[in-house]
């Protein structure tokens, strides 16, 4: 009996033993997790990872990415973030939210990129972001959609900022932002150099113009009001299918109502078709401003057979020396990526550097708190003006920290800037008169 109990003692000094040498080592079983102090990722040895992701059968996704490669080559033949260099791993969502959703878990979970880039519409970056969100607290990650205008992305960190302050909207305005900057413009060009103030508006049916349309409530008004407010006549509303082909109705609505200048809130629709059905409605003498898009692209000349003539559009796609960096961007955007400087590549080679001195200010490429906190602050010049994101809201810093230059179609078949004026090229032209 002494010796049966002897035996069982000394199975339990071992199994203690055991027990207490494998606690010292923090034993986890394979179904633990690690728990996390903080937004904190593991030191690695390797580059700095950086995804970027859009439709790259668009044009505006295909420039953004020749825009981020070219930010990478520059940082990377300049020494890196911090002594590391920088790796940029592409993805092609094909358009396609469940594609996207993939990518992006991908590029965090498989990858362990520091940061994720959609060039692509704000309905896309919607979805990226909603999943970052659930993959942030186990894989600390930054989050930048650099195209899409909308204004979900910058409202779900003000609405919840613990769970969506990893995510910064870097496109040149939020759809709010849209309203403050063309509303003022355009009513300065309407009123001082169109002398007119009769005017129709014409909507494409996407979410960063539902706060044109329909305005958000306690935050900003219709784009009707405000140029109502301007003592500008709005005579003529309406909304258009993304879809949609076939524009000549409207146009003869337009015509009949009496409008003097057609404020076109578009950039996704079919502009090639719209533009040449304006051309040959009776509206052909109402002067158009498209607010971006097909439109302030050189192609498009060709594609409407010279019919873009006299037409007024927010492009990027001509060189004014706005910045140091405004010149070198577009040329060696073009002869050395082979992409036009479309707008979402402006914003995303921007945020690239704007992500690059958050991180060195910082010191650090672990810390995620320490890299939020310094991208809230951070401003560095930019491709149109300056790059930085407020720090509540984490949209990009409005105008005139960035600057949008409105163009014109000349009868030689180039685009020339007419406003603002420190930066204008040629003067204001009627359609009536541009044609003789």
């Amino acid at each position: 009996m002494k010796k049966r109990f002897c035996l069982l003692s000394a199975v339990m000094v071992v199994i203690m033993t055991f027990t207490l040498s494998f606690s010292a080592y923090a034993f986890k079983w394979p179904w633990e997790k690690d728990e996390k102090v903080g937004n904190v990722r593991e030191e690695t040895t390797g580059p700095i990872k950086i995804g970027f992701m859009g439709n790259l059968s668009s044009p505006f996704s295909l420039s953004s990415k020749g825009a981020a490669q070219m930010a990478v080559d520059e940082i990377n033949a300049a020494g890196g973030i911090l002594g590391k260099q920088v790796e940029l791993i592409i993805e092609d969502t094909k358009g396609e939210i469940p594609k996207c959703v993939e990518i992006y878990k991908k590029l965090v979970i498989v990858d362990k990129v520091l940061a994720v880039v959609i060039a692509e519409k704000v309905e896309m970056s919607a979805a990226g972001m909603e999943i970052g969100a659930e993959l942030f607290p186990e894989y600390p990650h930054l989050f930048f959609s650099t195209i899409g205008s909308g204004d979900v992305i910058w409202q779900r960190v003000r609405d919840n900022y613990s769970k969506y302050k990893f995510g910064f909207q870097t496109y040149y305005a939020i759809s709010t932002h849209y309203l403050q900057i063309f509303s003022g413009m355009f009513t300065d060009i309407y009123k001082n150099t169109m002398g007119i103030k009769k005017v129709a508006l014409i909507y494409e049916d996407m979410e960063w113009t539902k706060p044109l349309r329909e305005g958000i409530p306690g935050v900003s008004p219709r784009l009707a009001e405000v140029y109502k407010q301007a003592g500008l006549d709005v005579v003529y509303e309406t909304t258009l299918s993304l879809d949609q082909k076939m524009f000549n109705s409207v146009f003869e609505e337009v015509a009949a109502s009496g409008a003097e200048v057609i404020d076109c809130v578009i950039g996704y629709i079919d502009e090639a078709s719209f533009i040449k059905q304006w051309e040959q409605s009776s509206a052909r003498n109402t002067q158009w401003i498209i607010w971006g898009g097909l439109a302030g692209m050189p192609p498009i000349w060709k594609m409407t057979g010279g019919k873009v003539l006299g037409g007024m559009v927010g492009s990027s796609m001509v060189a004014v020396d706005i910045t140091p960096k405004t010149i070198p961007f577009m040329t060696n955007l073009y002869t050395k990526y082979k992409v036009g400087p479309i707008f979402g590549s402006h914003t995303t080679y921007d945020t690239l550097y704007g992500f690059k001195k958050a991180l060195e200010t910082g010191k650090t490429l672990t810390n995620i708190d320490t890299m939020i906190q310094n991208l809230e602050t951070v401003e560095e010049v930019a491709v149109l003006g300056t790059i930085g994101w407020d720090a509540k809201n984490h949209y990009n810093l409005p105008s005139p920290k960035y600057v949008t230059p409105i163009i014109q179609w000349k009868a030689d078949g180039k685009m020339y800037v007419i406003y603002p004026k420190e930066y204008q090229q040629k003067p204001y032209e009627s359609p009536v008169d541009i044609r003789k």
